[in-house]
């Protein structure tokens, strides 16, 4: 009897409890991040590059670098299908547009996670704003017109002509214009600008503390500088601005890892 309790008590002392599961689980600490965003707004759309410093499990900083394109909300894309011998069909253009306008911009930045994640691999949600500089670029838009010969006014051609004032009233003679003209057109009369930027928005991240970066942004963005950007020609109510406010929707991807890793 005294053998049988003494088998019993050691065979109980080799019993173990499974180890509870942690449903809080916030994976690996990583120190940095470097992630690749595509984003659209209501005036144009950007692309960006970050890089992140993870300083805790909730709050990132990052330096951003991006290229993007801004118009006027009030331009509008027509097509005149014309066609005159010896030249291809009419392309599409913007009427009444003076420039076209591309931003650089560099900016420092914020985000931090306002909830947190109930499970491994969820979803967190958080708040990010950043600031900076923009470098302008306005390059003039380019349009072909329909030109009539003095001498033989049968004959027709077309002449391809980079916005000045000088030609503001072509521009605004919807008769006599072809068509638009080639993107790689006027990028040797290149103006520079530069202003300020800043971006406020809600982030959506799925796996926010894992080695995979993969999110959804969505919030308000602005651009100011210093004098009005000639994107149209002004006339009647029409006027250029010096600021630009935009709703933004964004994707980004990306990598973290930690210090000592490639």
């Amino acid at each position: 009897m005294i053998l049988i309790c003494m088998i019993y008590h050691g065979h109980a002392q080799n019993v173990f409890q499974p180890k509870p599961v942690d449903y809080n689980l916030k994976g690996i600490l990583y120190d940095f991040e470097t992630v690749y965003e595509g984003r659209i707004h209501t005036q144009g759309f950007a692309f960006s590059f970050k890089k992140g410093r993870l300083r805790s499990y909730y709050r990132t900083t990052y330096q951003n670098f991006e290229i993007g394109y801004v118009k006027d909300g009030r331009e509008r894309r027509t097509n005149r299908n014309l066609s005159v011998s010896g030249f291809r069909v009419s392309s599409p253009f913007t009427y009444g547009k003076q420039n076209e306008f591309f931003t650089l911009r560099y900016s420092y930045g914020e985000k931090r996670y306002l909830s947190e994640k109930t499970r491994r691999k969820g979803l967190a949600v958080g708040v990010i704003y950043e600031g900076g500089l923009t470098l302008g670029l306005l390059k003039p838009y380019s349009l072909k017109f329909i030109r009539v010969d003095n001498d033989n006014p049968i004959l027709r051609t077309v002449e391809t002509v980079l916005y000045s004032d000088e030609v503001r009233d072509d521009f605004l003679n919807e008769r006599i214009i072809y068509g638009g003209d080639s993107f790689f057109s006027g990028w040797g009369s290149i103006t520079p600008t530069i202003g300020l930027h800043g971006k406020l928005g809600m982030q959506w991240a799925i796996g926010a503390f894992e080695s995979n970066v993969k999110a959804a942004e969505a919030g308000v963005m602005f651009d100011i500088f210093p004098s009005k950007v000639p994107l149209l020609i002004e006339q009647g109510d029409i006027r250029n601005n010096f600021y630009y406010f935009k709703v933004y929707f964004a994707l980004q991807f990306g990598k973290r890892k930690r210090i000592g890793e490639e």
